[in-house]
């Protein structure tokens, strides 16, 4: 049997969609990412609205602060908020003093509020994989765990992995270096970098505006 070649292109075409559309689901779903706030400490009473916000990612890693504060400025961005990025004004704070060394900086700059957020997760927890298994048959006792079972209805169904969770503390300065928020950002299925920041300063926006630090 054979196809007249119209007929057959758009039969190729209707495949290709078909194949393409559940493969970029995948990948957005493998690049989600949920963040949940914790407030731990709160001196916010009597506190006007920032005006102009430093933004800093405190990680070794140059290249994560870079990324975090990028991805996060446009998020705090209004016209009643000016965002300034650590990495851009002060690129060797980490490595020059630290934190505390930033903090006493930030007395002579005209920035009224700094939003630091600690990554060092990033580094201690890797991205979460598979369990690896030995393919070597004489190291095996010839049992195989399955990797579906049957669920309701006689369905097949792949059994779920455990959530990956991920905590980073964060504190919200104002210009002397008292604190007047901290709180912890507990990330769900971290497993990109602009993924984690979006979704962390999405949450720490809601958090900080409801509470008046920034303006809405």
């Amino acid at each position: 049997m054979s196809f007249p070649r119209s007929r057959l292109s758009r039969f190729l075409f209707q495949a290709r969609r078909w194949i393409a559309a559940p493969t970029a689901v995948l990948i957005l779903a493998g690049c989600a990412s949920t963040t949940e706030i914790t407030t731990r400490h709160s001196n916010d009473e009597g506190t006007a609205p920032a005006r102009s916000l430093l933004l800093v990612a405190q990680s070794p890693e140059p290249a994560t602060r870079r990324v975090w504060e990028e991805v996060c400025q446009p998020i705090f961005q209004s016209n009643a908020l000016s965002v300034h990025l650590a990495h851009q004004v002060r690129p060797v704070w980490y490595e020059d003093g630290g934190k505390q060394a930033l903090l006493r900086w930030l007395r002579d700059q005209p920035y009224d509020r700094a939003l630091i957020v600690d990554l060092t997760a990033l580094l201690l927890s890797p991205p979460r994989m598979t369990e690896s298994r030995d393919l070597n048959p004489m190291n095996s006792d010839m049992r195989q765990e399955p990797t579906w079972q049957i669920g309701i209805g006689g369905k097949l169904e792949k059994p779920k992995e455990p959530d990956a969770q991920q905590s980073y503390e964060a504190e919200f300065f104002d210009k002397s270096g008292r604190p007047l928020w901290t709180g912890v950002a507990r990330t769900h299925e971290a497993n990109n970098r602009k993924a984690i920041a979006r979704s962390q300063c999405r949450a720490l926006h809601q958090v900080l505006t409801e509470r008046g630090l920034i303006p809405k």
